[in-house]
């Protein structure tokens, strides 16, 4: 449709970040309607059989807590395109021509009606949507000046309804975020009000406190706060370096020439650490890969649970020094401060039972009942009751820098259904069903920052993509990542020539780490 004929004001126009906002807004309103009045259900009921009245279901990608650029409405040049499916009706071989008539000539109409006219929008709610995501943008890009890898708004609600769901938790004993006096810092949106919250500098910071306390719950808000956030989330005021990878262990991922010897001097069968490859990763190799990976590729920030890590990569206290002498692991307690001064890398990890960390923190954040204090002061008390000698290493080590040339042996589906897992068709079926087979594809279950099915589809088609990029010899891993970059991120629409409706923006990182996982991947 013509912009000038939808009857939105030009100033939601004039920048990427307010196209995005209105086209999220846009299919959001679009599943609204299309759930509400319920034409995402078939014309039949589906049981009569093959010749039973089938098919008049609308379906169009709908976006979750976070807004991000998609493929379901995107405005270039002078129009707004709206993408979306409907399955046309039939029952067997007949075409039921009075429910297509009020499909394609009522239905699709109205839904058009009241999804591109502006008029016919709730304008209040579509402006604070706009403003909304224009001032969380405004306030991730201040973060770098004012030295901090995240900022957390007073007032922001962190907790979410179930484990389910990424809506928000609403009951009276939800408790409202507030940030500790020493930590409070003032953000001045880009419509001029200042806000203030919590802000946590650059450096090692650790996130500590009881059980069921909300340090994890915090954790997560951050790892998040990488997208902007539709409002009333209560997330919308919660920023983060958009270069901020959260890291864990995962057993049984393949790694294929990654360097992992600044945590691995030695592996068994005498393969090369500087050049680790496996099918089937431990706790320990995996998590190394992990953080070199996102190193690799630009991550300034890592975001660590202990929870999810591998603890013999995490610390190793003096009594396992002095009771095993030949240790081959060196862990990340020891290598994180020279992560920072060497490369300008911050940490914040969760801690609630490894007490060596105390030593190489910055700043230690309790969780007391869902409140944060700062008590640095009492560690260094703490630290002088109860001392330890933390091994620090003067050099971190050595990066990985890979050419990659990505090749599997089948046929990369985009339309996967999952937000955990692309699938890999064979390109030859085998004609034996043997279930003690690895199945083919990538698995993302444990990249948490991957947050809709749409973006699992757009790495699945951006690994075809680099497919046909490294057809005749590998290429850079970030000279591939700064290609797709020019065309696909998170401060721009996605371009009109993806002819697909359901993709989502993913960042580079994720992006790089699928490629890792990729079983097959050859590396130089």
């Amino acid at each position: 449709m013509p912009l000038t004929q939808t009857g939105f004001p030009s100033e939601y126009f004039q920048s990427e970040i307010r196209k995005i906002a209105l086209c999220d807004y846009v299919t959001r309103t679009a599943a609204s309607i299309i759930r509400d009045n319920h034409l995402n259900k078939n014309v039949g009921n589906g049981n009569g059989g093959w010749s039973s009245p089938k098919g008049g279901a609308f379906n169009i990608n709908a976006p979750g807590q976070e807004v991000l650029p998609r493929t379901s409405a995107i405005i270039s040049d002078d129009a707004i395109e709206m993408r979306f499916s409907v399955a046309l009706p039939a029952a067997g071989r007949t075409v039921l021509g009075e429910q297509a008539k009020q499909i394609l000539a009522l239905n699709l109409v109205e839904l058009l009606e009241n999804t591109l006219l502006h008029k016919n929008l709730d304008e209040k709610k579509l402006a604070l949507h706009i403003s909304s995501v224009e001032n969380q943008h405004h306030l991730r890009q201040q973060l770098g000046a004012n030295n901090l890898i995240a900022f957390i708004a007073n007032g922001s609600i962190l907790p979410r309804a179930s484990g389910a769901s990424s809506t928000p938790m609403i009951n009276s004993s939800v408790v409202p975020f507030q940030s500790p006096p020493e930590l409070t810092v003032t953000m001045t949106q880009l419509d001029g009000i200042k806000i203030s919250g919590m802000g946590i500098p650059k450096g090692i910071t650790l996130l500590t406190g009881g059980g069921f306390h909300g340090k994890s719950t915090l954790l997560e808000a951050i790892e998040l706060g990488v997208y902007d956030h539709i409002p009333l989330d209560g997330r919308e005021r919660i920023v983060t370096d958009p270069s901020a990878v959260k890291v864990r262990a995962e057993d049984g991922r393949p790694v294929t020439g990654t360097d992992i010897s600044p945590y691995i001097s030695v592996l068994p069968g005498d393969k090369n650490p500087k050049s680790f490859s496996t099918d089937d990763a431990s706790g320990s190799t995996s998590m190394a890969a992990n953080i070199q990976e996102a190193l690799e590729v630009g991550s300034r920030s890592l975001l660590i649970d202990e929870d999810s890590s591998a603890t013999n990569l995490l610390v190793r206290d003096a009594r396992m020094q002095a009771l095993i002498q030949n240790e081959p692991i060196t862990p990340l307690v020891s290598k994180v401060r020279a992560l920072y001064t060497q490369h300008g890398v911050s940490t914040i990890m969760v801690v609630g039972g490894l007490g060596d960390w105390l030593s190489v923190a910055d700043n230690v954040i309790a969780m007391d009942y869902y409140i944060p204090r700062l008590i640095t002061s009492k560690v260094e008390a703490v630290l002088k009751q109860f001392p330890s000698e933390v091994v620090q290493d003067e050099e971190y080590g050595s990066l990985p820098h890979r050419s990659l040339q990505v090749r599997v042996a089948g046929e990369i589906s985009p339309y996967t259904a999952s937000r955990s897992y692309i699938n890999i068709k064979p390109a030859v079926k085998n004609p034996v069903n043997d279930p003690s087979q690895t199945p083919e594809g990538i698995n993302l279950q444990f990249m948490d920052q991957v947050v809709e099915v749409g973006q699992a589809k757009m790495i699945a088609a951006t690994v075809q993509r680099f497919m046909k990029a490294t057809a005749g010899a590998p290429v850079d891993i970030n000279t591939l990542l700064a290609t797709l970059e020019q065309e696909v991120n998170l401060d721009q629409s996605m371009p009109v020539a993806l002819i697909e409706g359901g993709l989502v923006a993913v960042r580079k990182y994720e992006v790089a780490a699928a490629l890792s996982r990729l079983r097959g991947l050859r590396v130089n």
